[in-house]
């Protein structure tokens, strides 16, 4: 399994970017609040899930961060959405969003997303409750100490990537976090 990618960025397409790793050139489908973040010739690293269909060949999906590739994990498992539809549901809402929704068994919104009924909302709120609770937790400290990082005139990029090593090295709260990240900039 390939767990993510980091290259430059080739060619981008209406729902797929070109990455160039080491030479070789995959297309990877993405969302396209994702693809409007990123620049041509930009290196970057995509947290990737792998299509594979009978007699088609494997197709990769990325993401520019793990939490939304662990809600699109969440999404495919559910009886009724398979990975194009969850890839739509991710370009419309995010992670706080849409665990709020599933928390409190907000069915008009969840039907209000891309391909979902009643009865496919009704199956979200069963499936997925309680199991995306740590992602948010997570990606909320991760999500302000990047804007933080931005807000200080670093690229989105050397921006995460620093915040990730940040809190790889043990650094928990939004402060501590924020200043590891500083001291880790230069590195990424």
């Amino acid at each position: 399994m390939i767990w993510g990618l980091k290259g430059i960025v080739h060619s981008k397409f209406d729902a797929s970017v070109v990455l160039e790793v080491n030479g070789i050139l995959y297309e990877i489908s993405m969302i396209s609040k994702d693809l409007i973040k990123i620049d041509l010739e930009e290196e970057v690293i995509l947290y990737t899930r792998e299509i594979t269909k009978e007699n088609s060949p494997t197709e990769l999906v990325g993401f520019l961060d793990n939490a939304e590739r662990t809600m699109y994990d969440a999404l495919v498992k559910v009886s009724g959405i398979g990975p194009k539809n969850a890839l739509k549901i991710l370009d419309v809402t995010d992670l706080d969003t849409f665990a709020n929704a599933i928390n409190s068994k907000d069915v008009a919104f969840l039907k209000s997303l891309p391909s979902v009924g009643a009865k496919t909302a009704e199956r979200m709120i069963v499936e997925l409750a309680g199991k995306l609770e740590s992602v948010q937790k997570e990606d909320g400290k991760i999500g302000e100490a990047v804007e933080t990082m931005l807000a200080l005139g670093f690229s989105r990029q050397k921006s995460f990537e620093a915040v990730k090593k940040a809190v790889k090295s043990g650094a928990r709260d939004l402060e501590e976090i924020v200043k590891k990240a500083l001291s880790f900039v230069n590195e990424v």
